[in-house]
């Protein structure tokens, strides 16, 4: 921490950047480290490599996102990004800055940094943000509160998943002190439904597929599936669960082709089933119970070859 909190307050100008298809954690965090940064008198700059997902779009410090990718900045801070591969087109404002910190909690993590701080027992990223902004003796506002308890209750779930822990509650109650509106934030990521993605979840379920005697769960979405509907990233999230909480189910695997021959893969285990390790063999990663890849290919190949490698570990 001491090594962190040396690189960032030697820097006067400061990038912060996140993986594609940017989550509720992935935001919030960023986010609530650019407001705390701002309250010190730095310059900070968000990059995202897409719109801020109409979820999310009630998340303070958005005025922060920046376009100027050939900017070199003294210092670029990655959260919760596992790979250099997930920073897309903003790769080079990483690699560029002066000085580079990570910030993540998967617990497959390849980057390289002058500050680097893994923490596969934090729940979120937003719980790692949360003791950072708290060494950096910024105090929490209600702004930097809301993004964090989005990218908190975001990564866990709504506090359901296994990676919960008790210091997920403390930071929690210490959030809500500060009277954000948390039952909006709970409404807006995890129950509205778009009409588009009403449209993929008829999909998903119309594709779901049972092997190993029920205990892996497979969908899919086609590029054919997507277009007719306008999807948006956020419009994918939570589909893999569909699978997951279906009865007897041990892994769900849910494929989006992206485009033409190339899907994006989801994992999800609900007990014992490493599904990071099962990642990693196809250039993925994330955590225990939750992980993804890419790979292209025909989508049958594509699932047999998962399948294969789930059937060993069940």
């Amino acid at each position: 921490m001491k090594q962190l909190l040396d690189i960032i307050r030697s820097a006067h100008s400061v990038a912060i950047i996140t993986h594609m298809s940017a989550d509720g954690d992935a935001l919030g965090s960023s986010f609530a480290l650019a407001l705390a940064l701002e309250q010190t008198g730095k310059k900070v700059t968000v990059f995202l490599e897409e719109p801020v997902p109409k979820m999310l779009d009630f998340l303070p410090g958005q005025h922060t996102i920046g376009e100027n990718t050939e900017e070199v900045f003294e210092l670029a801070i990655c959260i919760d990004t596992s790979d250099m591969q997930r920073l897309g087109k903003r790769a080079s404002i990483y690699t560029n800055a002066a000085r580079k910190i990570t910030i993540d909690h998967h617990t497959t993590n390849n980057m390289k940094a002058d500050g680097l701080w893994i923490d596969q027992k934090a729940a979120a990223a937003g719980e790692m943000v949360y003791y950072l902004i708290k060494e950096l003796k910024v105090p929490i506002n209600r702004e930097i509160a809301i993004c964090l308890y989005t990218a908190i209750v975001t990564d866990t779930g709504g506090f359901r998943y296994s990676n919960t822990g008790p210091q997920t509650h403390t930071i929690a109650s210490e959030l809500l002190a500060l009277e954000i509106p948390f039952a909006d934030i709970a409404k807006k990521v995890f129950d509205i439904v778009s009409h588009s993605k009403m449209s993929l979840m008829k999909k998903t379920l119309q594709n779901l597929t049972l092997y190993h005697n029920g205990k892996t769960a497979v969908s899919w979405i086609k590029h054919e599936d997507i277009q007719p509907v306008d999807a948006q990233s956020d419009d994918f999230e939570g589909l893999v669960n569909v699978g997951r909480n279906l009865e007897g189910v041990e892994v769900s695997l849910f494929l989006r082709e992206e485009v033409p021959g190339h899907y994006k893969g989801s994992l999800r285990a609900n007990e014992y089933v490493d599904v990071a390790r099962i990642a990693s063999l196809f250039s993925g990663g994330g955590h225990v119970r939750a992980a993804g890849f890419s790979m292209n290919g025909k989508l049958e190949e594509i699932r047999d070859k998962l399948l294969s490698e789930i059937e060993k570990v069940l």
